[in-house]
């Protein structure tokens, strides 16, 4: 034979009472999670266009640099044989 209890109506009440705040307790929680994903998603986004934007300046600045000393040892091969003598006897 079971036995069937009764819960009373207060006891009802306080009991969904619990379960809602467990249940916004939990979903409380779940949104600091999401907050706190984005956040670290949105930090390792600005890092790595930090990154990105300084491999790039610095490849321009390399680039330039290679330019200028391509320039410097044209300009002095150019010198050097202008100021070379020329061999009238070759």
């Amino acid at each position: 034979m079971a036995i069937i209890q009764k819960v009373s109506g207060y006891d009802m009440i306080l009991a969904q009472r619990a379960r809602r705040a467990d249940a916004a307790a939990v979903a409380e929680a779940r949104s600091q999670a999401r907050r706190d994903a984005a956040d670290n998603t949105l930090s390792k986004s600005d890092n790595l266009r930090n990154t990105m934007a300084n491999v790039i300046s610095q490849g321009g600045v390399d680039q330039s640099n290679l330019t200028s000393q391509l320039i410097r040892t044209r300009m002095v091969a150019e010198a050097k044989a202008k100021t070379e003598t020329t061999k009238w006897y070759r």
